[in-house]
């Protein structure tokens, strides 16, 4: 179309306002209405593969459907006006939203303040909300798609045509051939979305890398993620509060479980006042600081590994949805982390059990002389403790999750011969507080960090779990060079904050 194209009779084009993956966008005016007010049309990309097609008249409909339920009840989403086809073109008509989009805001090179970063997050969080209410996820949330009108400030969400109904997904089979086309923006999606699975997470996980490139000024794709736990990093780039450290973090955990599962709960987080814990001085001086737990990793013993009865063992079949994922589930733990994390356990009838009665449900992983190779889940029968991930010969070899019924607490990292072995974090569930370094023989072993949800680290090295030698205590109040006495049995989990550690 070219400006004084009128469309319906009604809608005269005035010009192009860009162009997106499913259509081209204009800016027009509606001459039926007094003073030719201006409005959106939004063109339907028009593809010669014939499902290609049939794909994107389907998220046409859904932007449209999306508009005419969520835009009449919330004034930071665009009304629909029209939606028709003329030939053999489709067409949409929405509200035009005076303003700029946030990439005029957030740009590479451009760090915000921690406070402009903490309102903008709450302004997106509260129109997203809403979204998240409706059983609706977006799955394209960046700056391009986020408009702050110039009328009152506010942030207008745009640009639904990516969105999903998560009623619509159903925890059975169909849930594994039915996956949604893959649709997004690198660096902003999260393992799930990648592979087809999004969920309401997923827009968190979005809204989160958005505000870490406004406070770093580093885009998205080019941030970092830890090798071993896939986690962002980013921290190292910029100074900010434990609390807004902590809340992003937790958005962009690459764990779609352990993320604030809607936009709702993040804004609670954020609108609720920061306290710092306080704790009684604790001396570092040999023989004041005595602990009563064992010295051993928390959690693991010998029970665990040779109680496992019945077992209950999930792996995908991905070969049927994602045929070029077959022959990277054996190497790619983080879209096989991500997979079995999403495909609820099966209890049906196993494909084969071990010698020792251990049972094997087989999709995306095989079976040679009774030994299990490939990804999924074996389940506890007496504690409950779960592990996802990589098997090899019927072990836990290579990165998974280990999760502990009782105590909630969680192990991600490397395993080797069903023991932790190699880079890992362990999280405490009660404390919220997590190590991450090195571990040997299921203890930590070598160099890590203790972090304390508020921020503060304890680093050092450790044997056999308990610090040993040279350590820093780093917290907002400076660093702390220490030495410590393994035969303290020093149990960090035991302080709130490292700022509680003082020498003699």
């Amino acid at each position: 179309m070219f400006p004084g194209d009128i469309l319906r009779n009604r809608y005269k084009i005035t010009k192009l306002l860009g162009s997106g993956n499913f259509g081209i966008t204009y800016l027009a005016e509606d001459l039926d209405l007094p003073d030719n007010p201006l409005c959106v049309v939004k063109n339907l990309r028009q593809s010669q593969n014939p499902q290609e097609l049939k794909d994107f008249i389907a998220f046409f409909d859904k932007e449209a459907k999306a508009l005419s339920r969520l835009g009449n009840e919330c004034n930071q989403i665009p009304r629909l006006f029209a939606h028709f086809q003329e030939g053999d073109e489709f067409y949409l008509v929405q509200e035009y939203v005076d303003g700029h989009d946030l990439s005029e805001e957030i740009f590479p090179e451009n760090k915000l303040s921690e406070a402009q970063v903490t309102q903008l997050l709450i302004d997106i969080l509260e129109v997203l909300a809403f979204v998240h209410n409706n059983n609706i996820i977006h799955r394209d949330i960046k700056a391009q798609n986020l408009m702050r009108r110039h009328s009152d400030g506010k942030i207008v969400l745009i640009d639904f045509g990516t969105v999903k109904e998560i009623n619509k997904l159903k925890a059975n089979s169909e849930y594994l051939t039915n996956a949604s086309v893959i649709v997004g923006t690198p660096g902003y999606m999260p393992t799930e979305q990648l592979i087809g699975y999004p969920r309401l997470c997923s827009d968190v996980y979005a809204v989160g890398m958005l505000g870490i490139y406004a406070l770093t000024g580093t885009k998205p794709k080019d941030l970092p993620k830890d090798p071993d736990t896939f986690e962002v990093i980013w921290q190292d780039k910029v100074s900010v509060s434990p609390q807004l450290a902590n809340v992003l973090d937790k958005m962009v955990c690459s764990n779609s479980k352990e993320r604030y599962q809607t936009a709702g709960e993040v804004l609670q987080e954020l609108q609720i006042p920061s306290s710092e814990p306080t704790t009684p001085t604790i001396s570092l001086a040999p023989g004041q600081y005595r602990v009563s737990s064992p010295a051993s990793f928390p959690g693991l013993n010998q029970r665990f590994f040779i109680s496992f009865g019945v077992v209950f063992s999930l792996v995908f079949g991905m070969v049927f949805v994602f045929p070029f994922f077959s022959q990277k589930l054996k190497v790619n733990a983080q879209i096989c982390l991500a997979m079995v994390d999403l495909i609820p356990i099966k209890t049906q009838k196993p494909d084969f059990q071990d010698e020792n009665f251990n049972l094997y449900i087989l999709a995306g992983g095989k079976k040679a002389n009774q030994k299990f190779h490939g990804c999924g889940t074996k389940v506890d029968r007496e504690e409950g403790d779960k592990y996802q991930g990589i098997f090899r010969n019927n072990l836990l070899n290579g990165r998974g999750i280990l999760k502990f019924k009782k105590s909630g607490d969680r192990y991600q990292g490397e395993f080797q011969q069903d023991e932790p072995l190699g880079q890992g974090t362990y999280i405490y569930k009660e404390s919220r507080n997590k190590y991450v370094g090195k571990y040997k023989n299921g203890l930590r072993n070598g160099s890590g960090k203790f972090i304390y949800k508020n921020g503060c680290r304890f680093e050092g090295i450790f044997e056999n779990t308990f610090p040993h030698g040279k350590a820093s205590c780093i917290s907002k109040n400076g660093t702390k060079d220490l030495i410590v006495d393994k035969k303290q049995q020093l149990d960090l989990d035991e302080l709130t904050c490292c700022d509680s550690i003082s020498q003699n």
